[in-house]
């Protein structure tokens, strides 16, 4: 394989091989992406707001979602459940080899065996989460007059571990 690779990189004119490093290091150099944003949808069906966090980063952890009345009370979210998802696409690295023939049968079989490395490419993997939650609405009744004035409050850790919390305005009945 080292043999290969020599072979390749020999026939390379000096300029060539500087630009494919650089490439090669560019591409590794790249610092880690910010936090893709959560996305929160609620609804209200009955005596319950349904709450769904979709996109929510591997790193970060739910701790709690609560919805808060306009006097601070707060109602903690039960029935939750965290799905995890995971995406990969690429392809394989590594060396191959190939075997094939040429010719019929009146000029003879010539086999042939060709020898190389694949390169990874583009590889990617994508982790998403999803979290659902119901929190019950203990009165309705005040709850639809002044929905207004509600917000629903997702505590979570960072990918540091800091505690952080996001709030969105209630959904209306």
């Amino acid at each position: 394989m080292a043999g290969i690779l020599h072979a390749v990189l020999s026939s390379l004119h000096g300029h060539t091989i500087a630009l494919l490093l650089a490439g090669l290091l560019t591409g590794c150099a790249g610092g880690a992406d910010a936090p893709r944003p959560m996305h929160v949808a609620t609804r209200v069906e009955g005596e319950t707001l349904r709450l769904e966090i979709s996109d929510i980063p591997p790193a970060r952890e739910i701790t709690a979602a609560v919805l808060v009345d306009p006097a601070g009370h707060e109602t903690p979210a039960r029935e939750r459940e965290l799905i995890t998802r995971e995406e990969g696409s690429g392809g394989n690295a590594g060396p191959g080899l190939g075997v094939g023939a040429s010719g019929g049968s009146s000029s003879g079989i010539r086999p042939h065996i060709s020898l190389g490395y694949l390169f990874r490419g583009g590889e990617t993997t994508r982790r998403s989460q999803r979290m659902t939650a119901e929190i019950p609405l203990t009165d309705p009744a005040a709850y639809a007059e002044g929905y207004r004035d509600w917000r629903v409050v997702l505590s979570y850790r960072d990918q540091l571990g800091e505690p952080q919390q996001v709030s969105v305005p209630a959904p209306a009945p």
